[in-house]
């Protein structure tokens, strides 16, 4: 299902369940304010760039890819999980939630994580890479960060966790 390009913004308040791909399309907020793909996985989710995407109802699941090309902000603690897809964020990633980005695909990091706001924490789990190419991952002033799988560096990057621990598999 894709939703023409609208100027407007687009809101879920609720779940979104269904084995199809979903695609969002707008220059202005798309907010995803329930769980996405939690008693039926969707097979794929793309936002378009030139918007803001927050994340706010705890989690996605997806049989494929997930494609934010747009800023994206977590207002809650939000679990991805894409299976053997790839989780690609195209621009900067925000919080103040946590984010678990789980995948045996890459999981990209495009623009600064935690640049504006901090996150509360962030994880990847085994099987997949992660590539950090946005020069920044903040979890300041406690927040963990654990990276299970190999981590690629596209740019010069800081991690700052304050007294929390960064790990890298």
């Amino acid at each position: 299902c894709a939703l023409p390009i609208s100027s407007g913004d687009l809101i879920f308040n609720s779940t979104i369940n269904g084995a199809f791909s979903l695609v969002l399309n707008s220059t202005a907020s798309t907010q995803l304010n329930g769980l996405v793909g939690n008693t039926t996985a969707l097979t794929s989710i793309t936002t378009n760039a030139g918007g803001t995407t927050a994340i706010n109802g705890g989690g996605i699941t997806t049989t494929g890819n997930q494609t934010f090309n747009d800023a994206v902000t977590l207002g809650a603690d939000a679990i991805l999980n894409a299976g053997t897809g790839d989780i690609f964020f195209g621009q900067t990633v925000d919080g103040p939630g946590t984010l678990v980005a789980n995948s045996t695909g890459t999981t990209t990091f495009s623009g600064a994580v935690g640049g504006t706001t901090a996150l509360a924490g962030i994880s990847t789990n085994a099987g997949g890479t992660t590539a950090i190419n946005g020069g920044l991952v903040n979890t300041q002033p406690a927040g963990n960060q654990t990276f299970g799988d190999a981590v690629t560096l596209g740019a010069n990057t800081i991690f700052q966790a304050g007294s929390g621990n960064v790990s890298f598999a």
